[in-house]
């Protein structure tokens, strides 16, 4: 993943009541984003990596980073809810190709 990739929101469950109040919106799941930063030095236990998203804001605070160094940092979400896809043309026409398939066998 990386800055301008685009992905779609696979999780937009069990949010804490923080991102409720830290964010501009949250993510839906099913719904395409552009990520508009990649933010590394956050790495939860998993290995994840921060992301921020064009359109959706995070209010900025001081937290302490992978490095136990304080920084004024974004809030932002973990890359896990998140899955890159190739682009938002290219995900639909596949969606389109899967659902004809399916219909094809369905009539056979």
């Amino acid at each position: 993943m990386q800055v301008g990739s685009y992905v779609i929101c696979v999780n937009d469950t069990n949010w804490s009541e923080l991102a409720f109040v830290k964010m501009s919106m949250l993510p839906k799941k099913n719904h395409i984003y552009r990520v508009r930063r990649i933010i590394e030095d956050f790495r939860n236990s998993e290995g994840d990596i921060g992301i921020a998203l064009e359109g959706i804001y995070g209010d900025w605070n001081n937290f302490i980073n992978d490095y136990n160094q304080t920084v004024f940092e974004e809030y932002h979400f973990r890359s896990k809810r998140f899955r890159e896809i190739e682009s938002p043309e290219n995900f639909v026409e596949s969606i389109l190709e899967k659902i004809e398939e399916s219909t094809v066998f369905l009539i056979k």
